[in-house]
């Protein structure tokens, strides 16, 4: 219970200063400007959610369960130089797809130099991934609340004081920040070393072992978030760029919401699941998943009452309709809410093909509800369409996971 109060009220805090942020460039930017700034930001989220080539969960799942200290620095260093690879080759794609970058994500020319400073960012955010799982695995939970509550501190008043100085077109430059900024305040949380590895990485099945599980990142990234940035391009196409802020808002705010329940299972649920996996219930894991929904629905209702007076704090006049699109991303992420618990519930038993379908799924119920779905009006077509593809996701994933522990009691 202690390290949940830790994890809730760390990104309580770090809630509050997105949100600040997001007001801030909201204003800034204006509803039609913000929506392009949206793009960005979901591109950056894409990017550092490869952190660790995607293995940072496997990493913290390896370590809750190693004894030790050489065969805990030997997984961080393993898992470390398979990032060191997939850094290389993100070098190579960014390099290659600059020009489409330019159209669909910066919407103007950039220098090379943008590219070559994310790259930085990334390969130190490689170095934070390693030292998060290490503090995570270690029970270190109140370290890591910290480092994250330094962060976000930091990294809001870098927003603040750009935006304030009148530089606010230099803020594709501080957005990265945000996913490297805690490393300062980890710095010593490990007292090992993380080097490369490389013979140990691709001897015996480690490379494809890691492989197996950061496939399930790279699908779920490109299924959704990417998707989604093609699916926003068709959208403000139809309706405009007005429209498009307006239904960002919606989307940031339950990307925020995402963002916390993916760093509590990251940061308890997995490590307890992993070590006691053997004692499984299912009765006693159905009524944890009950309790998350008890404690959601009364959160999500009232945030759905005050909706008006919730969005204008946040983001200022002239986003009243973005109270429409909220509705439905507050449905639709309680079911994303508790399929992500199934999909931690599979991880951890090492039930990586289940989990690749849920993240396939998403994509591909979303764009398929979104391009049919008999449903006329911006905001039911966008809406209606995540509800359902959560719905959806949610009963294939309670199925995956009756069904597999059905068959190992049997």
């Amino acid at each position: 219970m202690r390290r949940t109060i830790y994890i809730g009220c760390s990104f309580g805090y770090k809630t509050l200063c997105s949100l600040i942020v997001l007001r801030v460039l909201a204003v800034e930017f204006g509803e039609a400007g913000f929506g392009y700034l949206a793009q960005y930001m979901a591109f950056l989220a894409i990017i550092f959610g490869l952190s660790l080539g995607g293995a940072t969960n496997f990493l913290i799942k390896n370590l809750s369960v190693s004894h030790g200290f050489e065969k805990f620095q030997n997984e961080i260093s393993v898992v470390f130089s398979y990032s060191f690879i997939f850094f290389c080759v993100m070098a190579l794609v960014l390099i290659c797809l600059k020009k489409q970058l330019e159209e669909f994500v910066f919407f103007s020319e950039i220098s090379w130099w943008v590219i070559v400073y994310i790259l930085i960012l990334f390969y130190i955010s490689n170095i934070y991934g390693c030292l998060m799982a290490a503090t995570l695995a270690q029970g270190k939970v109140r370290k890591f609340a910290l480092s994250s509550v330094g962060g976000s501190t930091i990294f809001t008043l870098a927003v603040i004081v750009l935006v304030w100085a009148g530089y606010a077109d230099k803020i594709y430059l501080i957005l990265p920040l945000s996913y490297v900024l805690p490393i300062v305040f980890l710095y010593k949380s490990y007292e090992g070393k993380i080097k490369l590895n490389l013979v140990v990485l691709f001897s015996g099945r480690r490379a494809r072992d890691i492989f197996s599980y950061s496939l399930i990142v790279y699908v779920g990234l490109v299924s959704l978030p990417l998707v989604s940035i093609f699916v926003r391009e068709n959208y403000q196409s139809l309706f405009g760029p007005v429209s498009l802020s307006n239904w960002q808002v919606a989307v940031k705010f339950s990307d925020t919401l995402q963002q916390f329940f993916g760093m509590l299972c990251a940061a308890v649920l997995l490590p307890y699941l992993s070590r006691n996996i053997h004692n499984f219930n299912i009765l006693t894991w159905g009524i944890r998943l009950g309790g998350l929904v008890a404690l959601y629905i009364p959160l999500a209702t009232i945030v759905l009452v005050f909706s008006s007076t919730v969005i204008f704090l946040l983001f200022g006049g002239g986003y009243e309709t973005s109270k429409e699109y909220l509705q439905y991303y507050l449905l639709g992420d309680l079911f994303r809410m508790c399929a992500l618990f199934c999909s931690y519930t599979l991880i951890s038993v090492d039930r990586f093909g289940r989990v690749l379908i849920f993240e396939c799924l998403q994509g591909v119920i979303y764009v398929a509800l979104y391009t049919y779905l008999p449903v006329s009006g911006e905001i039911a077509k966008v809406g209606f369409a995540y509800s359902l593809t959560y719905v959806i996701c949610f009963c294939f994933m309670l199925a995956f996971v009756f069904s597999y522990f059905k068959r190992r009691s049997n």
